[in-house]
């Protein structure tokens, strides 16, 4: 019997192995509608993630159970960035390789800023449920998303500041990536255009716990406002440490106030912290409504931030492929051909940069509780 080389052996094996990954993708992306979803699922922000996972398992459950979209059902391939912009960019390329032609991606600008090039390249949509660097504008055709652009709530703060509470001097704290960044300068833009003036900005790196150095300098400009834009575990420890050095000034923040880690870590602390967000849909409205029932019959929960938004990113991307088809370029179109969808967090409709302009509303920490301001 003649003896098979084997080089040969080896190259038919993987020869095989490869034809049968690829019929077993093939199979799949037939069977399913396959979804992807980038998101902070580990790390300081992964709350987020986790939050926007939580709305985005309930939808796919919801829509499935009733017959999924065009007779197929939907599935997600989730990829965790752990809000570093190169995992995301890895688990966007594994995303590509599994023939996605959406993807769902969540809270982190840099992140978003990174892969929203191969989503161009690509020709696949990002719906981004958080990301909110007011570069992402327009960024391209394929990008769009469901929470305010940096633009709209850094002006919006400033304005209050300055013209509701009349405070003039403003030190500024923020995280040294694009969400700060992009946050820090419209914020102090704004206050300066309308009178004030800002009298410190200190950067600190993402994932920090000890802020008094900056703190300290900052204390020493006598500001009566103190801005912080950041992330809620970084939130947290800012507040406490802020106060602790004997800043007593009003303390604005961003909508990542609305994590129950800033009670937990800050306490007493956080008492009287004021911060932009999303006006609250009407609870009684059908689609809010019929949300916030399933979601707690789903997990024995109440809905916490980002938990509507996965929600609605899963039904807007149906909607859209049902209008069109479920290609990047249809998925596209459909998007684009959405008009006042009244989503679970809201009113949602795209302009031409691919943003939305959802009303907002200021929140106060007060008695422990997150409440709408009077």
């Amino acid at each position: 019997m003649r003896k098979i080389p084997l080089s040969l052996v080896v190259l038919i094996a993987v020869v095989g192995i490869s034809t049968l990954i690829f019929f077993n993708t093939r199979a799949t992306q037939e069977e399913y509608i396959l979804i992807g979803a980038i998101l902070p699922l580990s790390g300081d922000v992964a709350v987020y993630g986790n939050n926007t996972k939580r709305g985005i398992d309930l939808a796919v459950h919801e829509i499935n159970n009733d017959g999924g979209v065009k007779g197929r059902k939907i599935k997600i391939i989730y990829e965790d960035s752990k809000a570093d912009p190169r995992t995301g960019v890895s688990g966007m390329h594994k995303l590509i390789k599994n023939g996605v032609q959406a993807v769902i991606d969540n809270s982190v600008s840099s992140v978003a800023l990174a892969i929203a090039p191969l989503a161009e390249i690509n020709k696949i949509v990002i719906l981004s449920t958080g990301s909110t660097n007011s570069n992402l504008s327009g960024i391209s055709p394929f990008f769009f998303r469901i929470w305010n652009s940096d633009a709209l709530e850094g002006r919006f703060s400033a304005q209050f500041a300055r013209e509701t509470l009349g405070l003039s001097r403003a030190s500024i704290i923020y995280v040294n990536n694009d969400y700060g960044n992009g946050l820090y300068k419209v914020f102090g833009d704004e206050f300066s255009s309308k009178g004030g003036q800002v009298v410190a900005r200190e950067a600190y790196a993402q994932g920090s716990h000890n802020f008094r150095a900056q703190l300290t300098k900052i204390k020493a400009t006598g500001g009566d406002l103190l801005y912080i834009a950041g992330y809620s575990q970084e939130n947290a420890q800012i507040i406490k440490q802020a106060r602790e050095l004997g800043i007593n000034c009003q303390i604005i923040g961003t909508v990542t106030m609305e994590d129950q880690v800033i009670i937990n870590v800050a306490g007493k602390f956080a008492e009287g912290v004021i911060y932009a967000y999303p006006r609250e849909p009407d609870a009684s409205h059908s689609t809010v409504a019929t949300f916030r029932k399933n979601f707690k019959d789903f997990y024995n929960e109440d809905i916490a931030i980002t938990c509507d938004v996965g929600y609605d990113a899963v039904y807007l991307l149906a909607k859209a492929i049902m209008s069109e088809d479920n290609t990047g370029d249809g998925i596209k179109i459909g998007l684009t051909k959405i008009k006042a969808y009244e989503g679970a967090s809201g009113l949602i409709e795209f302009d031409a940069n691919g943003d939305v302009s959802k009303p907002m509303q200021f929140k106060v920490i007060k008695n422990g509780n997150f409440q709408a301001m009077e």
